[in-house]
């Protein structure tokens, strides 16, 4: 009989992603910031990580420059969120699910075509789901 660790194969799934983001930091040419991006988005932005995958995001104004450099104290005057990675299947659709709050925009890039984010409405996302 083969031996099983508690959670089965929960926790090599959710390694795999981690796996995967620390691979495509280094694609991009930014691998010294995965750790930063992790704890940075542990402690003030938001993580969703389950065995479908890992999303990093947080709230930012539209309006305030560099997605990836604002860290609002005040969240309530932010209009949308940002997610700086996703990996997996349906992620973004956990990651709405579990917003502590809703915003009226959800924005990302694609980073490998070096374009900037692209918002779109939450409401018209929220009608695809």
């Amino acid at each position: 009989m083969e031996a099983r660790s508690v959670g089965g194969d929960l926790f090599s799934d959710m390694n795999n992603y981690v796996q995967l983001a620390k691979d495509f930091y280094s694609q991009i040419g930014e691998a010294n910031d995965f750790e930063r991006d992790l704890g940075k988005y542990l402690l003030d932005g938001y993580m969703v990580s389950s065995p479908n995958g890992i999303i990093f995001g947080k709230p930012v104004r539209r309006d305030g420059g560099p997605a990836d450099a604002q860290w609002w104290e005040d969240e309530g005057s932010c209009d949308a969120w940002f997610v700086k990675f996703a990996a997996g299947e349906g992620m973004i659709k956990e990651f709405i699910n579990a917003m502590p709050y809703q915003l009226p925009f959800i924005g990302w890039m694609r980073a490998t075509k070096s374009k900037p984010v692209k918002y779109w409405n939450l409401k018209q996302i929220l009608r695809r789901k």
